[in-house]
């Protein structure tokens, strides 16, 4: 291999590793796919968008029932992980943290699992799942269930 070669074979292999795990912000979102913008400078020195791109989230009949979903939203920072550092088919996508105008939920280990959308939320820690949305609240505990709620209403069927 001369010189020249070598050095093509390089630069490829320094593109796909800088590939292979990449930051950027959710342009648009349609079902499990997004589409991300990168503000790196690509091939012709301008930002640029990736396909849309899978979500690295669970789902399918092989999965043993387990199915989840979470919208990325847009304008959200995300990390896009590129096996063998193609941008492509199988690149998954992923929420990658708090912005400032949505910070996290949760601040300690404590916290468990919260989720925030608009002003509905719930949570799941040890020995309580909680949900609320406005003013309204249902508390699940070992000792019992409370509801709060300016209105609450019974439905059988």
């Amino acid at each position: 291999m001369n010189l020249r070669e070598f050095a093509k074979r390089l630069a490829a292999l320094e593109r796909r590793v800088s590939t292979m795990i990449m930051l950027g912000t959710a342009k648009s979102s349609e079902g499990s796919k997004t589409i991300a913008r990168f503000d790196d400078k690509g091939a012709d020195g301008q930002p640029f968008e990736s396909p849309a791109l899978s979500h690295v989230a669970s789902s399918g009949k092989t999965g043993g029932g387990v199915s989840r979903f979470s919208k990325i939203g847009d304008g959200e920072p995300v990390i896009v992980i590129s096996p063998g550092g193609e941008l492509g088919k199988h690149s998954r996508i992923m929420p990658a943290g708090p912005v400032d105008d949505h910070p996290s939920p949760g601040t300690a280990e404590q916290d468990g699992v919260m989720e925030q959308v608009g002003n509905a939320a719930w949570s799941i820690k040890n020995g309580e799942i909680k949900a609320v949305v406005g003013s309204s609240s249902i508390t699940i505990t070992d000792g019992g269930v409370v509801i709060r709620s300016p209105r609450i209403e019974m439905e059988q069927g």
